[in-house]
């Protein structure tokens, strides 16, 4: 069931929306939190704030959200929340995040990521009225920070809690919609609501979407960024990458996350994790480097050109073995189509590798859950062609997009 959402929430959050995109003629990109600060701050005026964040939550100076929100004269804000990778991002992969005190400010830290429950309880709701979430996302349903966006505002709904996102920009340009679409049997923290694996939406719309069509009931407010347009590349933005975990430290790594990321699962190839091009980089010591490199660009896929490389990693799978291995080079963020690549990819392997590129029993699971499906890898192993694989997701990708273009922020 719907919510009657209060009126005069709602016209404010049609206010800004028309504020902030008028100024879209200026080549300066505005983060959300900018813009908030600039201008919207009173929404909050005498309320108590949590904050959802972690190290990315930075101003266009450099400052963080936390500061920035604790040293405001009429902020209040008491309460810190904890995602995936800790409030700064230190943390690894699944690594459980405790409840703790933050050392600048002495506000408490809730953790998001420490156990089965991933969303704020109910007791640390009740110290505050308002959920603020600033964080940087990859554009990847595969990345656990929206999901714990998802569940924070689905929390704030049962809670009756006024819940607003500080907009940021999709590394991949918030254009491209690509791959599976969760299905119900493979939901998880990967995907907990059937969305593609790239969902070619900014955090902002993503918020948008999943409030009205999972029927969150929360009470919610976007700030958008002014001057935003969908397709830039990240490196045409002006804007620092700040890592948003210890494996994307680039740009580049964030882009390539769903192209191999779901790879990487098998722990049979090495994606790049722990050299200078996490996620970049497909290899192993049987592999065919100028081969593949021919093979995949002769498939001319959008955005993309692969080249040789070899590599000795210091640590991890292949440790001081000579690693041959292909590296992703994308040069169109805008056009580039992440899972496709990786279908490809897998393909390639499948094809000139059988016995060698071998699909653990231990980890079909995991490959599973990241795709949100487990028709691409059955497809695989039986050689269907590559083109009836990809063709298989397109029809709810159609649906996808067409639903999700009514949440649609920037042009």
């Amino acid at each position: 069931m719907n919510k009657i959402y209060d009126t005069k929430k709602v016209k404010f959050n049609i206010i800004i929306f028309f504020i902030v995109l008028a100024s879209v003629n200026s080549s300066t990109i505005k983060l959300g939190v900018d813009v908030f600060l600039e201008g919207y701050a009173d929404i909050v005026n005498g309320k108590r704030v949590g904050l959802i964040t972690n190290q990315t939550g930075k101003n266009e100076d450099g400052k963080t959200t936390i500061d920035l929100l604790y040293e405001h004269p009429t902020i209040n804000l008491v309460a810190l929340f904890a995602p995936e990778h800790g409030i700064r991002g230190v943390k690894q992969a699944g690594e459980l995040i405790r409840e703790s005190i933050d050392t600048k400010t002495g506000l408490p830290i809730h953790s998001l990521y420490g156990g089965n429950d991933k969303r704020p309880s109910d007791v640390a709701l009740g110290d505050i009225d308002v959920l603020i979430y600033d964080i940087q996302d990859v554009g990847s349903r595969a990345y656990t920070y929206i999901w714990s966006m998802a569940e924070a505002m689905a929390a704030a709904g049962d809670n009756d809690k006024l819940f607003i996102v500080f907009d940021r920009p999709n590394p991949l340009g918030a254009r491209q919609i690509d791959g599976p679409v969760t299905e119900d049997e493979w939901q998880s923290f990967l995907g907990i609501w059937p969305i593609p694996r790239v969902y070619g939406l900014t955090v902002g719309e993503l918020a948008r979407y999943f409030n009205q069509e999972h029927y969150l009931q929360c009470q919610l407010i976007v700030i958008p960024m002014a001057s935003y347009q969908r397709n830039r590349s990240w490196n045409d933005l002006g804007l620092t990458w700040i890592p948003p975990s210890p494996n994307i430290p680039t740009p580049e790594s964030a882009i390539c996350f769903p192209a191999t990321g779901t790879i990487g699962t098998l722990g049979v190839i090495h994606i790049g994790i722990a050299t200078k091009y996490p996620f970049q980089i497909i290899g192993a010591p049987w592999f065919a480097a100028q081969h593949a490199a021919t093979y995949l660009n002769n498939c001319q896929l959008p955005g993309v050109v692969f080249e040789p490389f070899s590599f000795a990693p210091a640590a991890g799978l292949f440790r001081s073995k000579t690693v041959e291995a292909i590296k992703l080079n994308v040069k169109n963020p805008a056009e580039f189509l992440p899972t496709t690549t990786e279908t490809y990819i897998l393909y390639y392997l499948q094809k000139f590798y059988s016995g060698k590129f071998v699909w653990k029993q231990d980890r079909i699971q995991s490959f599973d859950k990241a795709m949100g499906t487990s028709h691409v890898r059955k497809d695989i192993i039986n050689r269907k062609p590559v083109q009836e694989i990809i063709a298989k997701w397109q029809n709810n990708l159609q649906k996808f997009r067409k639903k999700s273009a009514r949440y649609l922020i920037y042009k």
